[in-house]
């Protein structure tokens, strides 16, 4: 099904780079501001053309006639909840063949290297991978370092360390940290890597420089969640990190001309 993989992919990397914004935080987070009425922020969020929107299978089946004309990644993990005893123990919450049904273009699973549950969650890629390479479906794995054994999740090292391993087992695709010394992480990963966007940041244009810096580094674009559906017009923050990823414009020019 390697043909399968490589449409999907090239369709999402249209141009090397790509803009996943990440609307899966419902199953982690529950309903947290910006998604508690997710209908009306996907209808902003997709009127300005994303290359991909993820979310999870029940959403997608959910809301598909809003989602139908646009890349869809399903996160199919999701058991580590915000308020869980351990949010690392992150286990499957759908198959790769039920996400495929329902429409998904590729998958994504979360991976916290360091972390306990490690050698589980590596397994847990492996097997959605292999599951994922006899249906065609490109897979992400979001890789975030966690202590005990890396107590700065930032660092060049854990980040590099963890999305090798993650291509090593068969990610397609690594989202993962922005960190001081990104470049290295992106030479020493043979898969597209995308940075995400985490908590959100102080104000937008602090996402935008991070983005800017990251493709500057490398990276193949980004995966943001809350720094853009937190933001007031969300739809205005989709196309100013699209102009950044696509058209080269510094965070400052995207910021003066959508925002």
């Amino acid at each position: 099904m390697e043909t399968g993989k490589n449409i999907r992919l090239r369709r999402l990397f249209r141009d090397g780079k790509a803009l996943i914004v990440a609307l899966d935080h419902g199953r982690r987070h529950g309903p947290i501001e910006g998604i508690k009425d997710l209908g009306s922020t996907l209808e902003k969020i997709v009127s300005a053309g994303p290359d991909a929107v993820m979310m999870t299978p029940a959403m997608i089946s959910r809301y598909w006639e809003k989602v139908a004309d646009v890349f869809l990644v399903a996160r199919i993990d999701g058991t580590g909840t915000v308020k869980s005893l351990d949010e690392s123990d992150d286990r499957l919450i759908s198959s790769v063949r039920r996400a495929a049904a329902c429409g998904a273009d590729a998958v994504s699973v979360m991976v916290y290297p360091g972390s306990v549950n490690e050698q589980q969650l590596w397994e847990k890629l492996a097997k959605v991978v292999e599951e994922a390479d006899g249906l065609g479906v490109p897979v992400m794995a979001e890789v975030v370092p966690k202590p005990p054994v890396f107590k700065n999740s930032r660092d060049a090292y854990a980040v590099a360390y963890g999305s090798r391993i993650a291509a090593e087992i068969g990610a397609d695709i690594v989202k993962t940290l922005f960190t001081e010394g990104f470049r290295e992480v992106v030479e020493s990963t043979p898969v597209p890597v995308v940075v995400l966007g985490g908590a959100k940041k102080g104000g937008p244009r602090d996402t935008l420089k991070m983005v800017e810096e990251a493709i500057r580094q490398g990276a193949a674009g980004a995966a943001i969640g809350r720094n853009i559906f937190q933001h007031e017009k969300p739809d205005a923050m989709v196309r100013a990190l699209m102009a950044v990823i696509h058209e080269g414009l510094s965070a400052e020019a995207a910021a003066e001309k959508y925002l």
